[in-house]
C-alpha cells in the first residue's frame, strides 16, 4: 500500500506525508535524510508490508508539499510528529530516521515517552556540538551549520545551488564501493532522484534551513530515552563517520550499536526491513 496525503498543522502549516506496507499494521513513522523527502522509502513497500508494518514519512519544513518554517528546531519538529500520530489516531509509535533524520528519531524517543515502543537510528549524524563531530563530516554542511541564521544558510544555498536546487546534483562523488554499487541498480537511483527531486520541489529553502538546524545543539535531553533503540551504521560509509553513531549510542541508556561489514550510506536502507521486523 502506498498512500499520499496532507494534514494541516494547529498553526496553519501544511504537513505532507506518505505511507507504505500494511494499512493495519504496527506505525514506525520515518524521518528522511538531507536533502530527502516522504518518497524516500517507496521502494520499500513490498518489503514493509511482509514486515507487516506501515511506514509513515513526513516532509520535513520546506521540503516537497510541507510549508517552509524558517524558525524552528530538531526538538520542535516533534510537536508536527504528535500531530501527524494524532491524526493517524496512533497512540503508540516506533520512530526510524536516516543520515540527518537520525536526530530527529532520538528527539521522539526523548520527548515522549511512552508513547514511543522503539526507535531506529540508522547513519545518523550525532549532536553536532561534540567537540568530534566534525572530525571527517561533509565540509559543505559543516559550511552552513557555521552560517549565522537559517536565512544566510538559504542565501548561501541559492548561490551555490540555484534557487531550485537544480546545481546539487551537479560533479562526480566517489561514495565508496558499497554505495557505487548500490547506485548501479537503475531502481535504486530512481528512487533516489525521485526523493531529492521532490525535495527540491520548493526550492533549496528546506534543504538549507535543515542542515543549518542540523548545527544547533541537541536540546533534548537522551537520558530520559527509556525505550529500545538501535544504532546501525556501514562500516563503509564515507558521508557520515562511523563515529558519530558510536557517540550518540553512547549518549542513550541501553541503546545497541550494529556495525554492518560492507554496508554503505545510501545502501544502509535496504537493511531497515528486517530491523523494522524484528522490533514490530
Amino acid at each position: 500500500m502506498t498512500n499520499d496525503d496532507t494534514l494541516t498543522l494547529p498553526d496553519g502549516r501544511r504537513l505532507s506525508f506518505t505511507s507504505i506496507g500494511r494499512p493495519d499494521g504496527p506505525v514506525f513513522i520515518y524521518h528522511h535524510g538531507a536533502p530527502g523527502s516522504r518518497l524516500e522509502l517507496l521502494s520499500l513497500d513490498d518489503a514493509a508490508n511482509a514486515a507487516g508494518v506501515r511506514i509513515v514519512t513526513p516532509d520535513r519544513p520546506g521540503y516537497g508539499g510541507s510549508s517552509p518554517q524558517p524558525v524552528r528546531s530538531t526538538a520542535g519538529f516533534v510537536d508536527d510528529v504528535v500531530a501527524l500520530a494524532d491524526h493517524l489516531e496512533v497512540d503508540r509509535f516506533a520512530v526510524m530516521g536516516l543520515s540527518s533524520g537520525g536526530p530527529y528519531a532520538v528527539a521522539c524517543a526523548s520527548l515522549l515517552g511512552s508513547r514511543i515502543t522503539s526507535a531506529i537510528v540508522a547513519a545518523g549524524n550525532t549532536d553536532m556540538k561534540w567537540p568530534d563531530a566534525a572530525d571527517g563530516y561533509i565540509a559543505s554542511e559543516l559550511e552552513l551549520m557555521a552560517l549565522a541564521d537559517a536565512d544566510a544558510a538559504a542565501a548561501s544555498c541559492v548561490e551555490k545551488y540555484g534557487a531550485d536546487g537544480s546545481r546539487f546534483f551537479e560533479g562526480d562523488m566517489d561514495l565508496g564501493p558499497a554505495d557505487n554499487a548500490w547506485l548501479a541498480d537503475e531502481t535504486n537511483t530512481t528512487g533516489l532522484f525521485t526523493s531529492m527531486g521532490e525535495a527540491f520541489a520548493q526550492g533549496v529553502v528546506g534543504y538549507a534551513h535543515d542542515i543549518w538546524v542540523q548545527g544547533r545543539a541537541w536540546s533534548f535531553d537522551t537520558t530520559a530515552i527509556t525505550c529500545q533503540v538501535i544504532v546501525i551504521h556501514g562500516d563503509g560509509d564515507v558521508l557520515v563517520p562511523i563515529a558519530h553513531s558510536r557517540h550518540t549510542a553512547s549518549l542513550i541508556p541501553g541503546a545497541e550499536l550494529r556495525i554492518l561489514p560492507g554496508v554503505g550510506h545510501l545502501s544502509l536502507v535496504d537493511h531497515l526491513p528486517a530491523i523494522v521486523a524484528e522490533l514490530a
